[in-house]
């Protein structure tokens, strides 16, 4: 009996079934995946898994500014291993970081392009924290950039404001700022290091990679062996990067999202704290809606807080596109900002 899956993805899967046990071989190449059954029994098979693009292959890519030796077999191996999970084991949750980078991604990326450093480590927020700033990790990291985790809090001193009511680690602009200070520190701190190795500081320990390279001098981060996480990381942001620019190649199809719109009135030194289901209101939207825009503020209160020791500026405010002027006067009129 001969059974063919739907298509989907940019392949077909052909498989031959016997009604006794035989063995059958069935290849076929389409789109991204290459599709190989083996079935020494009735249904048995091994799983397809998907290749390089053409142009990629034969051009090869960079990553933050690091050419990625994809000629070298063992390193387009470690990629496309990795590729294949993100495609097949974690294809779901990557849909939703496509989503949430064409969202939130503009902002952090320009933010990190500000700060002279390359605009691909937007992907290592993504996989860090999904893109979402409430995330939290096991060892004590939160927001975009799973920032406060064991290896951080050893390796160099929180700089960030993290308290009941509000969270700069929640906050993308601030948060990336935070991210990207950290990374300039270590890029500096280790001589002759490129941004590969600076990554893999950041979330295994700057000390600890540190010895591993000052162990094998003039080697690239390809020829180390670097702790298990950072191995796998790396590969996963450069399989990442792959999949996001070849979209149509691995069947990756993504609503068309619109980032997010905004009108940013600094830091604003209140008086008292603003709940931002009045500011909200102010603007015809909800609460909800407004903290997405400042999700440094704790989502369980919902209040922007006054202006005190701990940030005598205030805290920043985004209000929807075209209502700044609005609540700037409101903020005046009902008492809320400080003489």
């Amino acid at each position: 009996m001969l059974m063919t899956a739907p298509t989907g993805y940019g392949y077909r899967v052909t498989l031959l079934h016997a009604l006794s046990l035989m063995t059958a071989v069935g290849i076929l190449v389409s789109g991204g995946m290459v599709s190989t059954v083996v079935a020494a029994k009735a249904g048995g098979y091994s799983r397809a898994h998907y290749v390089l693009p053409a142009d990629i292959k034969a051009k090869g890519i960079s990553f933050a500014g690091s050419r990625i030796p994809l000629n070298r077999p063992d390193v387009a191996d470690r990629v496309v291993d990795q590729m294949n999970y993100l495609l097949m084991d974690r294809r779901s949750g990557m849909m939703e970081w496509f989503d949430r980078m064409a969202v939130s991604g503009p902002m952090i990326r320009r933010t990190i392009e500000n700060e002279k450093l390359p605009g691909d480590l937007v992907y290592l927020a993504a996989l860090l924290s999904d893109l979402m700033p409430n995330a939290t990790t096991r060892s004590g990291g939160a927001g975009w950039w799973a920032l406060g985790s064991g290896t951080q809090k050893k390796n160099s001193p929180p700089a960030w404001l993290s308290s009941a009511d509000w969270d700069d680690r929640r906050d993308p602009v601030l948060s990336t700022r935070i991210a990207c200070t950290i990374l300039q520190g270590i890029h500096r701190k280790i001589p002759g290091t490129d941004w590969l190795t600076a990554i893999a500081a950041f979330v295994d320990g700057a000390d600890r990679i540190e010895k591993i390279i000052r162990k094998s001098p003039g080697f690239s981060y390809w020829d180390l062996v670097m702790p298990p996480y950072s191995d796998v990381l790396i590969s996963r942001l450069v399989a990442l990067k792959i999949i996001n620019t070849h979209r149509a190649f691995y069947g990756v199809e993504v609503p068309s999202l619109s980032p997010l719109s905004y009108d940013y009135l600094g830091r604003i030194k209140l008086a008292k704290d603003l709940p931002l289901h009045v500011a909200a209101k102010w603007c015809g939207t909800n609460g909800r809606a407004l903290w997405e825009l400042n999700p440094g503020v704790d989502p369980s209160n919902g209040v922007l807080p006054k202006a005190d020791k701990r940030s005598p500026e205030g805290y920043p405010l985004r209000v929807p596109k075209g209502m700044g002027g609005k609540v700037k006067k409101l903020l005046s009129r009902e008492g809320y900002l400080a003489k």
